[in-house]
């Protein structure tokens, strides 16, 4: 997971506010399992030969909305649809435990994402700033009817 992070650097549609220290913390093996075992987070992974190629997660706001936290997919695999299948199986998993609302939030000026989710039926439903990290960021949120 931390090769796929690496590659697909500050573009990549997770990345918000990622530093090296925080990639590597988020990509180590007690953050995953502390991520597994969190009842309001489910985890997806893509693979191909036994490695990981992206993966996604789900966290719960509320009784309706699921925000879709990331998807990172490997830099060299780019375009190749495994961006496009974890996020089916995300809004697959919401539906399927009943929920209404999908979130994202990504970086006002990160065109590559918002076109990404645009295309995927998302709404830019406003725009707020976070800070993460220390940094402040402006974000655009992104919204999907399930």
């Amino acid at each position: 997971m931390l090769d796929a992070w690496r590659q697909a650097g500050p573009g990549a549609l997770g990345w918000t506010g990622a530093t090296e220290e925080t990639i590597h913390e988020i990509s180590s093996e007690k953050y995953l399992e502390q991520l597994v075992s969190n009842p309001k987070m489910k985890f997806f992974l893509a693979e191909e030969d036994g490695e990981i190629t992206g993966f996604a997660v789900n966290r719960v706001q509320d009784e309706t909305t699921v925000e879709l936290a990331g998807i990172i997919v490997r830099g060299d695999l780019l375009s190749k649809g495994i961006g496009s299948l974890l996020l089916s199986e995300c809004i697959r998993s919401a539906r399927d435990a009943g929920f209404s609302n999908m979130v994202v939030k990504t970086e006002t000026s990160n065109e590559r994402a918002i076109s990404f989710y645009r295309k995927k039926g998302f709404v830019r439903a406003a725009d707020t700033v976070e800070i993460v990290e220390k940094s402040k960021l402006e974000l655009a949120v992104l919204k999907l009817a399930l």
